[in-house]
């Protein structure tokens, strides 16, 4: 299920029975190089920097929320991940630590036309949907659909704080649950028109919408260093979030006479509107001190990112052994960011009232242009990449409310990569690579609007945020045989300007902003191992380390050590075509500049057959955490002035069953250029779905 190549590893979800079931979060703890920690944290090689990628093309809504949406994303609906790992120039110099590349499923069947609908059910969960694809001479057309509802018990959380020389206002601890409900929907559309044998047009939209409902309620408590109470109040509301993603794109690829010469033009146009609107209520006040200045509060963020993307890629082979890629690209960025804010005095029946003083309206535009070339060799067993790509960037910045002076900003970056492959037989790849990656600031590092939704620990970000700049370098063995498949990765990253959240305090109060100030060394070492035992038994592991060294020199502020999981299953196709599945994992906290995460162990049992002709007919059961279903996530941040402790547990038990249908057959698929426009850029593939297509990521 996993395979190698020079610049990536590949994880084919489609042969794994658990996805039938299971949501994309929880099969992103199989794939090589990928972490989920207990607070459903994605990383790669353990850095949180990366972009996420459907089909080929970013996602800013997926880079930005990944554990919300990959949790309602069905893993049925998903082909193949690919982790890469050594992006080249052709690719945008964002995401330090590489880019994450879902590939969903278009069908490999071969007549007219194909339906597949599928259903799960679980105790939490619900979701429905229906791929289809069919040919119309030259036009051919593939459309995925899927509707979804969910509904968590309701979880615990809380927090205890201790700010060491203030006798007063030194313990503070916070209890309280949630419990959320919520529905889902995704769509794509897919289609290709070949107008000859040299020239094709290919098209693709993708649609994601999320809604959701929290309600909740807590009570808090400040004690001095007597355990003496200080005061006390209780809080309760209701969130609801929406969340909106809708891409589109279209490429136009001709080719030339000579074989593999390709130009390709690209435009793609990505839209991100993101809403919530927050009430919160306080009642049981005792003795709270004026200068937390609570009222009942109405939150309203609304949030829209709008970009279009307009590129131009030419790729040429200069003799037998020599490849030659060029490009130019144009990106203009707008995102816009309304944070009006509703008060009212706490216990009246009032209506709220808009606090212009405490609201913010925030425009931010970027305009990118980059330009590529890179350089490829395949001589004998040696493989090598080599590339160079300019990028220029301009930023401004402006407050509609006139509350704030505008400012512009100019950045130009130059980001060398290379890497250079040896096979020391068929089966094993030797690799060695290099590649300098950017990380530019997101609307929520930059904004300076302060989110007081929870007056003892208030967050806002800093517009003069600058981009930071990695160096990785990686060494890499793998051999895949018949039996028997190894990958193993040795890393080092090192950033000196690295973007990080830092908290301090304030009269009694946690900051929490954002800042270029601190230098990174991380050095990871992961492995995957594979063994088919039998021609009925499968096993593998997955381990991945990671030692990170973070200092920063203004505050004095340091954190070093250890982090990893390892996790491991079992695959076994038994009598009467069942296939039973295990598998299971621990996880070992990862470390932050201030902190740490928690520690957390998970299995999942899968059992799965087909039936009727060609296995039209899947049917699959599934069990994660049924022994010990309750799982807790702790954080902590500290420093030499404070330390801060939070924690959340839930009812982790997930019994569900998945059936799918096959109708028809196809003998085409849906061709797509050779290249398409890839953003892998703002903090917060595609290689097999057509014969030789590559990705342009510029």
């Amino acid at each position: 299920m996993v395979k190698a190549e020079v610049d990536r590893i590949t994880y084919s979800m489609k042969d794994d029975p658990e996805a039938q079931t299971n949501n994309l979060l929880e099969m992103l703890r199989k794939v090589p190089m990928v972490t989920v920690d207990g607070e459903d944290q994605i990383k790669i090689k353990g850095n949180s920097n990366f972009k996420i990628h459907v089909n080929g093309k970013p996602n800013n809504m997926m880079s930005k929320n990944p554990d919300l949406i990959l949790k309602s994303f069905p893993a049925s609906a998903v082909k193949k991940i690919e982790v890469i790992t050594d992006p080249g120039a052709k690719y945008d110099a964002e995401g330090t630590a590489g880019i994450l590349n879902i590939v969903t499923i278009e069908n490999t069947q071969t007549s007219g036309y194909t339906v597949t609908p599928n259903l799960a059910v679980s105790n939490t969960t619900i979701h429905a949907g229906a791929f289809g694809m069919v040919q119309l001479g030259r036009l051919m057309l593939s459309a995925n659909y899927g509707y979804g509802h969910h509904e968590r018990p309701t979880s615990s959380y809380g927090s205890e704080r201790w700010i060491y020389d203030d006798p007063v206002n030194h313990y503070l601890s916070e209890s309280g649950n949630s419990k959320t409900k919520g529905d889902f929907q995704f769509g794509s559309l897919e289609g290709s028109y070949e107008f000859d044998q040299k020239n094709l047009l290919s098209f693709s939209a993708s649609l994601y919408g999320n809604k959701d409902k929290t309600h909740r309620s807590s009570f808090t408590q400040q004690a001095d260093a007597q355990q003496q109470r200080v005061y006390s109040y209780s809080t309760s509301g209701l969130s609801e979030s929406k969340y909106t993603y809708f891409d589109a794109s279209v490429d136009f690829q001709h080719s030339f006479k000579r074989p593999e010469q390709l130009l390709t033009l690209s435009y793609r146009l990505n839209t991100n509107p993101s809403e919530e609107k927050d009430t919160r209520y306080y009642t049981e006040l005792v003795d709270v001190p004026a200068q937390l200045a609570l009222e009942d509060r109405y939150d309203h963020p609304d949030n829209h990112s709008n970009e279009h993307t307009a590129q131009i890629d030419f790729t040429t082979p200069l003799g037998k052994i020599h490849t030659l890629s060029t490009g130019v690209k144009y990106i203009y960025r707008l995102n816009k960011s309304d944070n009006e804010e509703w008060h009212r005095p706490t216990g009246s029946d009032q209506n709220f009232v808009f606090n212009d003083d405490a609201s913010l309206r925030y425009k931010h535009r970027t305009d990118i242009g980059a330009a590529y070339t890179e350089y490829g060799l395949k001589m004998l067993n040696f493989s090598a990449k080599a590339g160079l790509r300019y990028e220029y960037s301009q930023i401004k910045v402006n407050y509609p409310d006139g509350k704030r002076e505008a400012f512009n900003s100019e950045f130009n970056d130059w980001v060398p990569n290379a890497s250079l492959g040896y096979n020391c037989s068929p089966t094993q790849l030797l690799k060695l690579g290099y590649n300098m990656r950017i990380g530019r600031p997101s609307i929520d590092y930059l904004s300076p609007y302060v989110d007081r939704t929870d007056p003892q620990n208030i967050h806002y970000g800093q517009p003069d945020l600058e981009s930071e700049m990695a160096h990785n370098f990686s060494l890499s063995y793998s051999c895949f045989g018949p039996k028997l498949s190894v990958n193993t990765d040795l890393s080092y990253a090192l950033s000196n300007n690295k973007l990080t959240p830092y908290s301090f305090m304030e009269n009694g109060i946690r900051h929490t902003t954002y800042a270029n100030m601190m230098h990174s060394k991380v050095t990871s070492l992961s492995l995957f191992f594979n063994w088919t035992v039998t021609k009925t038994t499968n096993i593998n592991l997955i381990a991945n380390g990671n030692y990170s060294d973070l200092k920063v020199y203004r505050t004095g502020d340091r954190n070093n050590g250890f982090s990893g999981n390892c996790s491991g299953g079992i695959r076994q196709t038994l009598p009467g075509k069942f296939k039973l599945g295990f598998w299971g994992g621990y996880f070992h906290g990862g470390i932050n500049l201030q902190g740490k995460g928690a520690n957390f162990s998970f299995y999942s049992v899968n059992l799965s057959r087909s039936f009727l002709a060609d296995d039209a007919l899947t049917v699959t059961l599934n069990a994660r955490n049924f022994i010990h279903p309750t799982r807790k996530s702790e954080h902590i941040i500290e420093n030499r002035d404070f330390r801060f402790r939070s924690y959340n547990e839930w009812d982790d038990l997930s019994v569900s069953v998945g059936i799918r249908y096959r109708l028809g057959k196809l003998k085409a698929q849906v061709k797509k250029a050779s290249r398409t426009i890839v953003n892998t850029d703002v903090m917060g593939g595609n290689s097999d779905q057509g014969k030789g297509q590559q990705q342009s990521g510029m």
